[in-house]
């Protein structure tokens, strides 16, 4: 007798694990969990199983063992049940990975540096005028030029000046366009890949297991993009004050399409190519030197002159006040060739090279995964476990 109730304590001590978590009128996150009642025909399963176990001599410890054992594999087989759908995420978590990966190859492969704003820029005419706001007269202003510099050393430098062949744009409608006289950048000193893109900050000097440089092999289509916004102030004839107006802007894309250490453009000698290849062409013959003129689009308003104070009866405009905005831009292309692209192929050792500078420990991918799914299904994985283990246990006597 004192065995019978021993067996039916344990198979109760079951139960009351499983169905601790669900006491009555509990509320979590929003859900109200009550408790189930034992049904009429479960509560006779049960007593007929210890009733068998009586004609069998009783409840033995190898038989108490024995339903143990089958207790705990169903809570534990229903265990693995849920978190299974996290073990085949953990088979996906490689591509995610991938993907990752790819998503930080692609913000390295952008770089992009600007001048916010040259204050103070005197003198867009070098003389004071008689004729108005917009007199084109004494102009001063003849284009602009940029250097980019990167450890001490040049990487892009360019020259552009007002388009003269366009003078009449300028006397009728008071703008101005510019054209770009020459250009040399040098892709093996770009800031490409751009690591800080990825929160990665080298410090001078400090070298690491990834090759950072830049490789014609890994990367194509590479393009320095500019832009350039001029603005003004002035005051006019009413006293009106005219804050920081935009009057117009220029932008020019340029692809570097040649793996030397320096790229070089010169519209002189551009000129020149296609005076050249006239003559060819009247003498039936052919020419292969470029002859293809880099565009620079947009154009701009002539700064207006402020108003100044009436000096001896005498009417005048000042000499022009005028900022720039330079925007700088290096992109390409990561190249999917194998065969050439040593990171492409090995993407998984340059994944993990790009994590460790970062200062991401290992293992640490794995951490924040899991950290991460138990955050977010904390409630709905322990809800899950906790029904399972009740069905499967139930399962497991038969019930």
């Amino acid at each position: 007798m004192n065995k019978i109730i021993i067996l039916i304590g344990v198979i109760a001590m079951l139960f009351s694990t499983s169905t601790k978590a669900q006491s009555s009128d509990v509320e979590l996150e929003g859900l109200q969990v009550g408790v189930n009642t034992m049904d009429d025909g479960t509560r006779k399963k049960i007593t007929g199983i210890v009733e068998q176990m009586q004609e069998q001599g009783g409840a033995t410890r190898g038989v108490v063992s024995d339903i143990l054992k089958s207790a705990l594999t169903g809570g534990i087989t229903a265990t693995l049940d849920v978190i299974g759908t996290e073990i085949v995420n953990l088979a996906h978590y490689k591509k995610n990975q991938k993907r990752k990966w790819m998503e930080m190859i692609e913000r390295e492969c952008n770089y992009t540096d600007s001048i916010q704003n040259l204050q103070g820029l005197q003198d867009f005419y070098s003389e004071t005028s008689t004729i108005g706001a917009l007199d084109p007269s004494n102009l001063n202003f003849n284009g602009i030029s940029i250097r980019g510099m990167r450890e001490g050393k040049e990487v892009l430098y360019l020259s552009c000046h007002i388009d003269t062949a366009r003078l009449s744009h300028l006397i009728q409608h008071s703008k101005f366009n510019l054209v770009l006289d020459t250009m040399a950048f040098h892709p093996y000193e770009c800031h490409l890949p751009n690591l800080q893109a990825n929160g990665i900050r080298l410090m001078k000097g400090q070298q690491s297991e990834r090759d950072n440089s830049f490789s014609f092999d890994e990367r194509t289509n590479l393009r320095v993009g500019i832009e350039m916004e001029i603005f003004s102030s002035w005051i006019n004839e009413a006293v009106m004050v005219m804050d920081n107006v935009k009057l117009g802007e220029f932008k020019m894309n340029i692809n570097i399409n040649t793996h030397d250490p320096i790229f070089t453009y010169s519209r002189r000698q551009i000129e020149q190519n296609r005076l050249n290849a006239r003559r060819s062409a009247n003498n039936n013959q052919l020419s292969a030197a470029d002859t293809t003129f880099i565009g620079i689009e947009g154009d701009c308003f002539v700064v207006p002159r402020s108003f100044m104070p009436v000096n001896g009866g005498q009417r005048m405009w000042g000499t022009g006040e005028y900022n720039i905005k330079v925007k700088m831009r290096e992109s390409c292309q990561f190249s999917n060739d194998e065969e050439k692209n040593k990171k492409m192929k090995q993407w998984y050792r340059d994944y993990k090279q790009l994590r460790k500078m970062q200062r991401k420990g290992k293992g640490t991918e794995v951490g924040e995964y899991f950290r991460t799914v138990w955050q977010q299904n904390e409630n709905t994985i322990m809800k899950k476990i906790v029904k399972s283990s009740i069905d499967s246990g139930a399962k497991a006597f038969g019930l």
